[in-house]
């Protein structure tokens, strides 16, 4: 009883305002991961430029 409750819930919730909440949960999961990704960009560029000199 309690999983068609919950179930039928998120049916309601998510099939009207998917539309709206993706791109706001895309942009949620862009600044969460924008600084690791800063991060990457970086050390690679820095492993690619001392490669070059030797």
């Amino acid at each position: 009883m309690d999983m068609n409750l919950l179930q039928s819930t998120l049916d309601i919730v998510f099939r009207g305002h998917l539309l709206y909440l993706a791109p706001f949960l895309f942009l949620m999961m862009v600044i969460l991961f924008a600084d690791r990704l800063i991060e990457l960009i970086t050390t690679s560029m820095q492993r690619s430029s001392s490669r070059r000199r030797y």
